[in-house]
This record gives C-alpha cells, structure tokens and sequence, in this order.
C-alpha cells in the first residue's frame, strides 16, 4: 500500500469514531499546553533577570576593584610585583583576547555649589576618549569632551542631593536644579572651610544620564587629567589643612617603589558574553578582583533551571497520562477491528503496512493535540503577561517583563514531542496488530 492510502485509511478511522479521538486528543492537548506553559515560565524568568541586570550595567561588562590587600603576579611588567590599578594593567588587560577596551576610574570627593544650594558629591574621574565607548544611556543632552571648558556628565540622581544649608530641615523637598541653566562650581575637596569659602572651577554640564542606567546615575563624571590639573591648582592656590589623600600615582615616603592605584576601578568590554567568564578568569590570575553580572545571571539561571524542571516533571505528567490514553485507545481500536486486519492480511498487505496504519494513527493523535496545545499555551501565556505583568506594573521586582515566553523552537518543539510521545504510545498496539492470526480475525464477530 502507498503512504497516501494509508494516510487516507488512517484518518477515516479517527473520524469514524469522532468521540473517542476527540477525548484522546483532548489529553494531549492538555499535556503539551501544560509542558509548554510551565517551561515558558522559566525562559520568562530568565528573560525578566537579564532584564533586570541589564539595568545595573552591561552583561559584557567586567568590574576590575583595587585589593584589599597585595598580592603577587608576574609576567605583567611591575617592577616592584604589586597589583595596582593603572595604565600599564589598562595596557595589559586590552592586550588579551575578546577584550574591546578597559577604562578606569578613580573617585574624588567633592563639593559642588548651584547658587545657594550645595552637594556633598563624587567626582568619577574617567578618559573621556573612551567614554564614548560605554554606551551610556542620556536622557538630556551630549556626553562632554577634552575640548570643552571644565565639561561634565551629570548622572540622573546626582543632581537631586542638592540641599539649602541654612534651610531648618536641608534634606527635606530637595531642589530641582536645571543644570544647564545654572551656575555650577565645584571644590576638589570634600573639606570643610570656616567662614568665607574658597573660590572653586565653574563646570560646564552638557549632558544627564538615564535614570534606568543605575551604574552611572549616581556621579558627577569629569575627564581624569581635567580633574587633575583642577585639583593640583586648588591645593596650591588654597593649601587645605587635610591634605592627606595625595594624588593618585604618587611615589610615598622617601626612596620608597611602592606605587597607589592610579585608579579605583575598572570597566573592562568584552566582545561577547559567552566569552566574559573566561576574560574574567584571566584577569583574576593576575591578581585583580573582578566580577561581571554574569556571575549573578548564572545564579539566578542555575535557579530559575531547577524551577523549570520542576514545572517541566508536572507537565510532564499530565503528557504521560495522555500517551496511557492514546495507548487505550489504539488497543479498543485494534478490538473493534480485528476482522478488518484479518481482511487486510488476507488480500495481500504486508505486515509493516498494517503496523504503519497504526502507528499513523497514533502520532496523528498527538500531533493534533500538540498543535491545539500549543495555540492554548499561547492563549494561556497572553493571559498570564496581560494580567499578571500588567499587575506587576513598570516599578515591580520584574518590572514590565514578560513572565511567560514561548519561543518559536518551544512551540516546535512542544509538538515533535507530543508527536513522538503519540509514536511511542501506538508502537505495542501496531505490534500486537501484526501478531493476529488472519483467519482467527476474519473468523471474528
């Protein structure tokens, strides 16, 4: 027989008992809406994380800290065999592979005056030539350059810690200074100065970061040499009586090697992020403490995997209870027709034409079912997003994300399975069908 008469015979057995292939199918859609849906509830899941990391930094984005204390490397050029945070470790670190660029940063404290109000705040000293290459999200303005006056980038919240000091209650309904249109000054220092205050460096903001890029919502950024160059000419001019922190690359004590961070930190661009970690381990034999939000991402995916499992196993149950009845079914079928397969034997069908019939049979059951069950997850999932996100709201844990997700490859996917699950659930009844004896079948009321 042609595959085509046996599709064509097959089909007309399952409408001829519309009732019983109805039910059947209904469990298995049921079965694979369940695996499906519970699965897209941890893809949502990792999606909502990465999401949510995303707005504390990039994810191809390793953080670079001073140590706490020092340790030995070699092969790195140090004379004196210190890790320290400087141009020579930026050099070394972009010499590797899968590395785009390294910037560092090193924070001052500062004082900064917008006519009678004034902020206690931190000045990120950073390369503007390579500012540029961070990507950092404005909601106003232009990032500043070397060419322009004493010019900054204010992050989103730090131009909120203005305050009245002679205000009763200076922290209380804080400011809103546009600091585009106001004078801003700013001290190198964070001292504080009896009676009439030093004269500081007006400031020129061009720019204002978004409040969702929370890396960079808190700092005042401002190049390094600038900075620099300002606080050298402060401290000549003005000799401020805590004068202890020094400048950065100083040399102390006399005669003495030993070197400070040129830099606090710093940020380190990989190409890709399925080369972060192995970036990361490099950098930490070298000595340096590094972190990534891939170290967290992978916390939270380890989590969210055994989650999926687990609602995996439940939906998995509810397709094994629908493989059970496509098996039910396919044996009451061989019962009701055991005088059509003595027929058949006797007119001439071969044996893998008979097992094939049946088998046809059994994986149409599942793949109608995997294709109804996969348009009520979507239906399920629509629901869940519409209803339980929109609930969440923009300023929930996982803000405006979708929980439930079902990629094209699970939909796919969700039927092959429900298919092969209809295959494996008909092989013993297409067995048994080609083990009946024909004249014992034709025999048969």
């Amino acid at each position: 027989m042609s595959s085509f008469d046996l599709a064509m015979m097959g089909l007309k057995n399952l409408l001829r008992r519309k009732a019983r292939t109805i039910l059947t199918v209904l469990g298995v859609i049921i079965g694979t809406a369940a695996i499906v849906v519970m699965v897209s509830l941890g893809l949502g899941m990792n999606k909502a994380f990465e999401e949510q990391l995303k707005q504390y930094g990039s994810l191809t984005m390793i953080d670079i800290y001073a140590n706490m204390y020092m340790m030995e490397r070699s092969g790195v050029g140090q004379s004196d065999g210190q890790v320290v945070l400087d141009d020579e470790t930026i050099a070394t670190i972009e010499s590797m592979d899968h590395v785009e660029f390294v910037i560092g940063f090193k924070r001052f404290d500062s004082k900064i005056y917008a006519g009678k109000y004034e902020s206690y705040t931190s000045i990120k000293a950073v390369d503007f030539d390579k500012l540029a290459l961070m990507d950092i999200k404005l909601s106003e303005g232009v990032l500043p350059s070397k060419l322009g006056k004493n010019e900054v980038l204010f992050g989103f919240y730090s131009k909120q810690n203005f305050y009245d000091p002679k205000a009763r209650n200076p922290y209380m309904n804080p400011p809103v200074i546009d600091v585009f249109n106001t004078k801003i000054e700013m001290l190198p220092t964070s001292q504080y100065y009896e009676g009439r205050r030093p004269k500081g460096f007006v400031l020129t903001p061009t720019g204002i970061t978004s409040e969702l890029d929370y890396a960079y919502s808190w700092d005042v950024f401002m190049d390094y040499e600038t900075f620099v160059e300002l606080k050298k000419d402060f401290e000549r001019k003005n000799k401020p009586a805590d004068n202890s922190g020094g400048m950065p690359g100083n040399v102390k004590g006399g005669g003495s090697t030993t070197k400070e961070n040129k830099y606090d930190e710093m940020k380190v661009s990989v190409t890709d992020i399925k080369y972060v970690q192995e970036v990361q381990d490099q950098i930490k034999a070298l000595g340096y403490e590094a972190y990534s939000l891939t170290d967290a991402l992978e916390n939270m995916k380890k989590t969210s995997g055994l989650i999926q499992a687990i609602l995996g196993g439940i939906g998995a149950v509810s397709l094994f209870v629908a493989a059970i009845g496509i098996t039910n079914t396919m044996v009451m079928s061989i019962y009701e027709r055991t005088k059509e397969i003595g027929v058949m034997k006797v007119i001439g069908a071969q044996l893998k034409d008979i097992k094939r019939l049946f088998l046809f049979e059994a994986a149409m059951i599942g793949l109608f079912g995997g294709i109804l069950g996969i348009g009520i997850s979507y239906g399920i999932s629509m629901i869940i997003n519409t209803i339980l996100s929109g609930m969440n709201g923009d300023t929930g844990y996982y803000g405006p994300a979708l929980l439930s997700d079902i990629p094209i490859w699970l939909a796919l996917s969700g039927m092959g399975f429900s298919t092969v699950i209809g295959l494996i659930a008909g092989y013993y009844p297409a067995v048994r069908a080609t083990k009946l004896s024909a004249l014992e079948a034709i025999r048969t009321e």
